[in-house]
């Protein structure tokens, strides 16, 4: 029988969602009409990517005892992408 991945899923999920809103911010910066909105919708779904990848990661971790499997990866590498965007960010706001 096989088990049912609900943190495994969780954090896919979350993936997804920061995925989508990276996608939104991209295309903030392709539009930049307007210097100040275009500043807040590329900053805004960045910043917010950057803490649902953290809570992806912290969910993942407490699904580390089940299967591997393609979600599993995927969520893995776009949730910790996302973690060490938002710690860069935050470490050359600090030191420059």
């Amino acid at each position: 029988m096989q088990q049912e991945s609900k943190y495994t899923l969780r954090s896919y999920t979350l993936s997804k969602i920061i995925l989508f809103l990276l996608t939104i911010a991209a295309l903030a910066v392709m539009i930049n009409t307007n210097p100040v909105i275009s500043r807040f919708l590329f900053g805004l779904p960045v910043i917010l990517s950057g803490f649902l990848g953290i809570a992806g990661v912290i969910i993942l971790y407490q699904g580390r005892n089940e299967p591997i499997d393609e979600k599993k990866i995927i969520a893995f590498v776009v949730n910790s992408a996302m973690v060490l965007l938002i710690f860069a960010i935050l470490l050359s706001n600090t030191l420059y």
